[in-house]
């Protein structure tokens, strides 16, 4: 067997080597030490040693040159403790007693696992439902859901993996005809402060209001008890300790919402518009909660009979005891600029790095450990989903010089999306055949004739969208075996975006210039401030004056560039800049090639209003998103990034 040499591996900064000892080293010191590690380890899922020594060389030739960074579970746990190497799981319950203990404990497991869970609570009849609140049953009455989330949230605060302290990670969703939908919307307002503490302080002000003492005396003695009730207060709103033990801290929430809920919307329906109300304004004051639109979710997956909730971040939907297996494609390093300037992409490289990236993530599912024997089944033989997904997009615009909120941006969604969709479903076909198709492939009618590309791609992955030919192309793209029930999905690849010195998914920058919160030590009491630059500004030549209106508003907004030449810097707008419109229609365009879901947040600026996000809302589910979150900024007391010097120094 020939194997080609991997190529020379590329030099990370200093920046780039500070994330990567942070979060995924074990005892090594360079990035082909980690690499030697996790892609001899994935190899290993081969049946032979050859195969495994030629897998290991291919593996290592996208890795070490970062043209694909597997998520950050792959690197840190690969062939060290657990192996657990799957970034996130949904688990569900039994509404009695013995359910109920086995989801407080899978959590608590998966979060030993490094997993975080997404845990849905269904309305009655439906998979995970939990009674409301106050039920009779046998001798009692039931705590209701929130009360089990409690449990689950508690018990997985602080979890020890390895030498190292672990808090589980969450995303909590209730469906919309739950009764008690108006608790868990207004979960993460309430604090965990201490109640007896306070019960005993309005005893003592009550006890006070009936006492014969002099006033000046009883003055006193209330102003002592209301700086006590103060500093509670501040303790558990203000201080780094109380954010993290407010209720659900560890947790995102969605409300699961569908077609009949934005009937009744429309028909005027009491009950929907309290909700509808209740939900924008939290999203306002909290940012929580974001909405699952379930029906756009089952619509365009295709294993629409099983799907019930998302991972923490919403990139994958899962069914009970599934798993998402990510990893991004670096889609700069596909990119050439020639003596001209102009931007070339290589197409070939990308298909074949499609086509490897696509086995690793496969064989991940056969080499990582699992917290539950029904993880471990439900992941391997069952529905072997892949979560393969992109970034660095934001940084392909700039040098390609496209606005993001403009027409050619979608047109180039689809250029690249239907070439990773078509290679990375044809090597999920040609895997099928040499080692056998995913468990529920022959059983399961809708995973066979669902389609979940809006557009559709004939045999060289070319698209269009005429009736006949999405018929023809229904039966290739379905009824071929395929060894992965799901294989595309975008992360929000945080730490593996910093990893690789690119630009989060698709998102636009958050800022040109921004402030990034480090904490010194793992109590994450105290931290600090670094200023990140964003490189592409040195294309642009800034002037003296420009530059420092850059650095102090992380925008090109008020600069004379922006004057000059308006469609140069209108290709450099930041997140809050972008018209949130365009923010749903981007995502809604890459839906069309991504068979699971997306994680991404629309970034609103402070003045945003209830009723905005309210429009945001149902055009995101009019547009056919299967899901959506919003941030409008000073949201939250202490915020990881700042834009500029001007919101640092607020």
């Amino acid at each position: 067997m020939v194997v080609s040499q991997s190529p020379a591996p590329i030099q990370l900064s200093e920046s780039q080597k500070a994330v990567l000892q942070k979060y995924f080293t074990n005892g090594e010191s360079t990035w082909e030490q980690v690499i030697e590690r996790v892609a001899r380890f994935v190899a290993s899922a081969e049946p032979t040693p050859e195969a495994q020594q030629y897998w290991y060389e291919r593996f290592t030739s996208i890795l070490v040159t970062m043209k694909f960074v597997p998520g950050g579970s792959i690197l840190a746990n690969s062939a060290h403790g657990t192996h657990g190497l799957l970034n996130c799981f949904v688990l569900s319950t039994e509404d009695d007693i013995y359910g109920i203990t086995k989801l407080v404990s899978d959590a608590v497991l998966t979060t030993k696992f490094r997993g975080g869970v997404g845990i849905n609570i269904g309305s009655e009849g439906q998979k995970g439902y939990i009674r409301p609140k106050g039920s009779p049953f046998r001798d009692g009455r039931a705590l209701g859901p929130c009360s089990v989330l409690d449990m689950v949230s508690e018990n997985s605060k602080k979890i020890t993996t390895g030498n190292k302290a672990r808090r589980g990670a969450f995303l909590f969703s209730m469906d919309w005809r739950h009764p008690d939908i108006f608790e868990f919307v207004q979960a993460k307002t309430q604090s965990t402060i201490d109640a007896n503490l306070v019960k005993s302080i309005i005893e003592e002000m009550a006890r006070l209001a009936q006492s014969t003492a002099p006033l000046a005396e009883r003055q006193q003695q209330l102003r002592e008890l209301n700086e006590k009730l103060a500093t509670a207060w501040v303790e558990t709103h203000l201080s780094p300790e109380g954010r993290r033990d407010r209720r659900w801290h560890n947790a995102n929430i969605s409300v699961q919402l569908d077609d009949e809920f934005f009937a009744k919307l429309d028909q005027g329906d009491a009950f929907a518009h309290e909700l509808w109300d209740k939900i924008a304004q939290y999203a306002h004051d909290t940012a929580d909660p974001g909405l699952l639109l379930i029906d756009n979710a089952k619509r365009r997956s295709p294993i629409r009979d099983f799907v019930t909730c998302t991972n923490p971040c919403g990139e994958i939907f899962l069914p009970p005891n599934s798993a998402c297996n990510l990893g991004s494609l670096v889609l700069t390093k596909f990119i050439h600029r020639d003596n001209s300037g102009a931007v070339h992409i290589d197409w070939d490289d990308l298909a074949e790095t499609v086509k490897i990236a696509t086995r690793f993530l496969d064989n991940v599912l056969n080499v990582s450990e699992f917290a539950t024997p029904d993880q471990k089944h439900n992941v391997r033989h069952v529905y072997r989903q892949l979560g393969l997904g992109i970034m660095g997009w934001a940084d392909y615009l700039k040098m390609a010089r496209i606005p993001y909120d403009s027409a050619q941006h979608l047109e180039e969604i689809d250029r690249w999306g239907q070439w990773i969709a078509h290679h990375a479903y044809r090597t999920s076909e040609a895997l099928a055949a040499e080692k056998g198709a995913c468990g529920i492939w022959p059983d399961i009618e809708s995973v066979r004739t669902g389609n979940p590309f809006e557009l559709w791609m004939d045999s060289e992955g070319n698209h269009y969208n005429g009736a006949e030919a999405k018929l023809s192309n229904r039966q290739d793209l379905t009824q071929i075996p395929r060894r992965n029930s799901t294989v595309l999905s975008i992360a929000p690849t945080g730490s593996i975006a910093q990893l690789a010195a690119c630009s989060w998914a698709f998102e636009p920058d958050f800022g040109l210039t921004v402030w990034k919160q480090v904490f010194v030590d793992a109590s994450r009491n105290e931290q600090n401030w670094v200023q990140l630059l964003n490189p592409y500004l040195e294309d642009l030549n800034l002037s003296e004056a420009d530059a420092e209106i850059v650095k102090r508003t992380g925008s090109l907004k008020g600069t004379t560039l922006a004057t000059e030449d308006p469609e140069l810097a209108r290709s450099f707008k930041i997140a809050r800049e972008v018209p949130p419109g365009w923010h749903i229609l981007v995502q809604s365009k890459w839906q069309d090639w991504i068979d699971s879901s997306i994680s991404k947040t629309i970034n609103l600026p402070t003045h945003a209003t209830v009723a905005e996000i309210k429009q945001i809302y149902r055009l995101a589910q009019k547009a056919g998103l299967k899901g959506v979150t919003i941030y409008r900024s000073g949201t939250l007391e202490s915020e990881p990034i700042k834009v500029g010097d001007a919101e640092r120094d607020t």
